[in-house]
């Protein structure tokens, strides 16, 4: 069903529910509606805004191909990626700190098999549910003087704590200096299966080949708005736009299923690589724009947590939003 909008100004019903309760199954086009409101109705993603795509290329490890059947575990494949700043602004400046940066990209294997994932620079999501995440912007509707209840969103935020370790965990480090600059991760559970039925906990991350690139807020200030793409030209050009994709292994009784939450020690943990990911030119935005990144689009061998609702509701709601984007 085609969602409609109106302008800016939100409309009595969406102030209505402001209040910070959980819906028993948050719809996925309510939650995209609110985003797209609160950033102004624009056209833009409501999430990830800015960004530019990117072709690449990912060649996988043999240690790879031993922990999973997948068929972009077998050879080089071709990528598609998509870089970029988070929020709904597609103006919003790229030393901005508050914001996360996204990492989007599909692994074609040549039409036998295709593996995307949809990544952010922390290790835990804001929230752990589409009610929470529906819950987390209805706290936010502004009233009838156009401005947010900071009541609502102080009482959300004490009933719902974990939904500020996102932001904790950003405001810690500095602002990323590349889009290649950073580590990314996956944030969900996923499982692996090899040639012979294995299955294997694991959670994946994207690890600068380069090495982590932070600014200090003097150099953030001092950068212009739309210095990320011209980093990445120049990247690109030396040869060394980079990432490697690393996985660490779940134990017995870690979380699967709570994307606010790391699993104990998980950051000291050892990490296996299964490939390299080299960006090779930068793409017309219209490759990242004609389709979603559809985070349950897995090739066999790689499975994502079917029982985790956050991680099942990401393709509806990617694919209300592309198509009011189109």
């Amino acid at each position: 069903m085609k969602l409609k909008f109106a302008a800016f100004a939100l409309s009595s019903a969406l102030v209505a529910a402001s209040a910070p309760v959980f819906a028993q199954t948050a719809d996925p086009g309510k939650i995209v509606e609110i985003q797209r409101a609160l950033t102004g109705n624009q056209k833009a993603r409501p999430s990830g805004a800015k960004g530019q795509c990117f072709a690449g290329t990912f060649t996988p490890t043999a240690e790879a191909a031993a922990l999973s059947k997948s068929a972009i575990f077998a050879k080089t494949s071709p990528v598609v990626a998509r870089l970029s700043v988070g929020g709904g602004n597609p103006k919003v400046a790229d030393a901005t700190k508050t914001v996360n940066r996204g990492f989007s990209f599909r692994i074609d294997d040549g039409g036998r098999a295709e593996t995307e994932f949809v990544m952010v620079n922390a290790p835990i999501n804001f929230v752990k549910s589409p009610d929470q995440m529906l819950a987390f912007l209805q706290a936010r509707v502004p009233g009838a003087d156009g401005r947010p209840d900071a009541e609502k969103i102080r009482a959300f935020t004490e009933a719902n704590p974990e939904t500020t370790a996102q932001g904790r965990y950003l405001a810690s480090k500095p602002v990323p200096g590349s889009w290649v600059g950073v580590n990314y991760w996956g944030i969900h559970g996923y499982t692996l299966t090899d040639a012979a039925g294995v299955n294997r906990l694991v959670k994946f991350k994207m690890v600068p080949v380069g090495g982590e690139v932070g600014l200090t807020d003097a150099e953030a200030a001092a950068k212009p708005a739309d210095f990320l793409v011209d980093d990445m030209k120049a990247r690109i050009a030396a040869n060394t736009a980079a990432f490697d994709m690393v996985v660490v292994f779940g134990r017995p009784g870690d979380e699967a299923t709570n994307a606010t939450q790391q699993w104990p020690d998980e950051e000291q943990r050892p990490t296996t690589r299964l490939g390299r990911m080299n960006f090779t030119a930068l793409a017309k935005n219209e490759a990242c724009d004609e389709r979603i990144f559809d985070p349950l689009n897995l090739a066999d061998g790689i499975a994502g947590p079917t029982n985790d609702p956050l991680f099942t509701a990401r393709q509806p709601a990617y694919a209300v939003s592309i198509s009011q984007r189109n």
